[in-house]
């Protein structure tokens, strides 16, 4: 097999972790909410019927990430796909220390975020508008996306680039069906979180943890 899959479901020091850095930064959060929504009526940033309950738990799963490995130990993160400012706004808010940049195709998007991370205070986000194909990697960054790609296509618009780890937020089915599609041998670490979580909202979800077998593992 040229994939090497591995399934665990999700720990209780990752959402020990997440839960923390969501009530330590509520008051943030709620406010970041406050400006998607009001940029929103501007620039289509999310889908016009997301409520502001689904939109709090579209942060709390964002935040997830915190407590990876991977994110833990990333100096450097890119968030592709962004689009409305998720996971990188959160993680940004949650993780200071870190160098978190957001990317999306669409200019009008990364303007908004942009202005909401200003407006939040920060210091340590920015934006790149344009395809994740066409951004110079330097190498050392994490990338990491939620619902914005299937992994193959994430892969393939890579290229040849240099990079190593990706980190996904998508479904579980979904990710078993594009892994197979892939030619480049992965390893792969699938988090369930639907048992962990019980909430509707996580029904087949996943944390996807992709590592290049010809990286060191």
């Amino acid at each position: 097999m040229k994939h090497t899959i591995h399934t665990t479901i999700l720990p209780s020091e990752t959402l020990n972790t997440s839960t923390e850095l969501f009530n330590t930064n509520r008051g943030q959060y709620l406010e970041y909410i406050s400006q998607v929504f009001w940029w929103n009526k501007r620039v289509n940033l999310i889908s016009r019927d997301v409520s502001h309950e689904t939109m709090l738990k579209h942060v709390q799963h964002s935040l997830l990430l915190a407590g990876v490995e991977e994110v833990v130990n990333a100096e450097k993160i890119l968030d592709t796909g962004s689009g409305g400012g998720l996971p990188g706004v959160p993680l940004s808010i949650a993780m200071p220390e870190k160098i978190i940049t957001a990317n999306d195709i669409v200019s009008k998007k990364m303007m908004a975020v942009k202005q909401i991370a200003r407006k939040m205070g920060c210091d340590n986000f920015n934006t790149v508008t344009g395809s994740i194909g066409e951004y110079d990697l330097d190498g050392d960054e994490l990338i990491v996306s939620k619902h914005a790609f299937k992994i193959g296509e994430l892969i393939d618009h890579l290229g040849d680039k240099s990079w190593s780890r990706i980190v996904f937020l998508k479904g579980e089915k979904e990710a078993y069906d594009e892994i197979r599609d892939v030619d480049l041998p992965l390893k792969v670490d699938i988090i369930e979180l639907e048992e962990a979580l019980e909430d509707s909202f996580y029904k087949g979800k996943a944390i996807v943890k992709i590592v290049r077998k010809d990286e060191k593992l």
